[in-house]
Formats: structure tokens, sequence, C-alpha cells
């Protein structure tokens, strides 16, 4: 991609070897840089990228005390209402202690970048986001956004998300009650949340579940929805929101996902405003191109997170930290 190396930087915990997936571990394709799989290793670099996993706390410590040399940023990982507001005083307590030994933080919404600079006051802290492989991408699943639509995607799978599909599922039956034979889908379920979809589609009229397998099967069921509803409750950038807009696939979503303000500001409700979440699947049904131009609005809103601008983002928070 012509991303120019930066030797001296490496990633340690918490990040899967990156293979071009929409993740955190995407910054070691922005950046080029490697993946240590020991602490030892971090002695031979400057600059550690360390992903904050809510087990780690006490790494940041570590790195900082024995090599005072590393420039040491932290990467937001966890949602803030699915994750730190649930731990016990003890590990909250050790989580934020850890912050301290940082030298700055980078966040991936602009709500965490608020939480984070109380927490670590005297840290630079930025909203940096989720980087998107716009190249990759488009080489690899380009030729899906020619799908037909014949389905209405009803939220994404996760095993540790506030998921609110219910929400999801009332909104869809009222919807069915005018467009008599809409379909519906539960997308990238995953194995473990397979029995409560499958309760729901089978008490549901055409309501059917995609099982996550991998990337690319998942995406081809994306591409097939006119629109997706994703009512989840919990604060997180949206990922299902970039990816919908890539491929221009409406999102009727929840205000608690940043990109959904960012991307989808007309579609965006709050996770229970079932009344508004019809309402607006209506209006997509009965005007498709209402859709389509807004999902073209916010394809080129998803460019302010592609690899070039993600490492532009980087560079100035790196600069910040070395007091340039």
């Amino acid at each position: 991609m012509g991303t120019k190396v930066i030797s001296d930087t490496a990633m340690f915990y918490g990040d899967k070897i990156n293979s071009g997936q929409y993740d955190n571990g995407a910054w070691m394709d922005v950046l080029q840089i490697p993946w240590l799989t020991k602490l030892e290793q971090a002695q031979n670099f400057d600059i550690i990228i360390r992903t904050l996993w809510i087990d780690s706390s006490g790494w940041s410590k570590a790195i900082k005390t024995q090599w005072s040399h590393i420039k040491l940023l932290g990467l937001v990982d966890h949602p803030l209402s699915a994750h730190i507001s649930k731990l016990t005083a003890e590990k909250q307590f050790a989580y934020i202690d850890d912050l301290q030994y940082l030298d700055g933080i980078m966040t991936l919404t602009e709500e965490e970048r608020e939480w984070y600079q109380i927490a670590a006051p005297s840290k630079p802290v930025m909203k940096v986001g989720l980087p998107f492989p716009f190249e990759s991408y488009e080489t690899k699943y380009g030729e899906l956004r020619k799908s037909d639509k014949d389905l209405i995607g009803l939220g994404v799978g996760a095993s540790d998300n506030d998921r609110n599909f219910i929400s999801n599922i009332l909104a869809f039956q009222k919807l069915q009650l005018k467009n008599p034979g809409l379909k519906g889908v539960f997308l990238s379920i995953p194995s473990q949340l397979i029995p409560y979809c499958a309760y729901w589609a089978d008490r549901v009229d055409n309501l059917y579940i995609h099982q996550r397998v991998e990337m690319a099967e998942y995406y081809e069921m994306l591409t097939r929805c006119k629109f997706v509803i994703n009512l989840t409750d919990r604060n997180t950038p949206g990922r299902l929101q970039g990816e919908a807009a890539f491929f221009g696939v409406p999102v009727i979503g929840s205000n608690r996902l940043e990109l959904q303000e960012e991307l989808f500001p007309s579609l965006s409700v709050k996770p229970y405003e079932l009344e508004k979440v019809v309402g607006l699947g209506q209006r997509l049904l009965d005007k498709p191109k209402i859709g389509q131009e807004m999902s073209e609005a916010a394809f080129k809103g998803l460019k302010e997170y592609s690899y070039e601008n993600s490492k532009t983002k980087y560079e100035n928070i790196l600069a910040r930290v070395k007091g340039e």
C-alpha cells in the first residue's frame, strides 16, 4: 500500500496475527510493524503500541520500569459500557493505575477520549478510530456491491456485546405487518448465540440465521441487505456501520455507536426508540433511492478512516508524546 515502514515500532499483546480484517490489528498494516508475543521483545524497540486488554493490567508498568527509553502508547480495545464499567473495584483500580505508566493513549471514539483523558489527566489522549482497509477490501470484496437486495439485517452477533436483538426483532415484526413476506437475517452469529437466535427464528416468519464462518461469507450476506437494523446499547465505534457504508447498505442504528452518528446521522436513533425505527425502515422500503444516497454519503465519510489518514493520526499523537 506504499506505507513507509516504521522499524522502531511494534505492537504488544492482545491482537491476533492480522489478516486484513477490520479490527485493532489493522494498525500493523497501517504502520507496517511487527506483533510481539513476549514481553522481553519490547526492549528492542523505541515505541510500543500496547493494546489495553482488561486482563493485562500491570504490563505498562512492567515495560516502563524495565526499559524507560520506550515510548508506550496505549490502544483502547474494550467498550467502556460492556467491560470497564462492569469490573470489580479492585480491577478498575488496577486498570486505571496501569494507565499512568503510558506516554499517550489512542482511543476508538470521542466518548472514550473524554473518559481516558480524565482517567489519565497528565497524558495526551487522542481519538484515532478504527482504520478501514479500503484498498484491500476493494480488491477482495468490491464486486459484492452488485448483489441483489432481498433481506433486512438484524444486528451482528458477538459473544460479549449487549446486543439488544429483541428491539431489532420487534421493529422487524412491525415492518412485516405492512410488508408481508419481508425476510430478515441475524448477521454473523457465533456458535454460542445460535440457541438464542434459533429460538426467535422458529417463532418469527421469514427470519433466518447466518452463522459466522469467515469474513467473505459474512460480507456476501451483508450486501444482500436492503438495510440493517442495529440497536445495540453500548458505546463502540460501530464496526458494522463502517462495513455497511463500504458496501452501500444503509443502517438504522443506535446513537451509542459513533460511526452511526458520523456515517448515517439521519438514520441514528436511541436504542429503544422503536416507533422511529419502524418509520425509518418503511421509508427506506418505499424509497430505496434515499437509502442509496445516504450510503453514498456514508462511503465518502468512511474515508476519514483510510490507512493514510490513520497513519497521520498516529503521527500526530506520537509528536505530542515526544513533545514536538
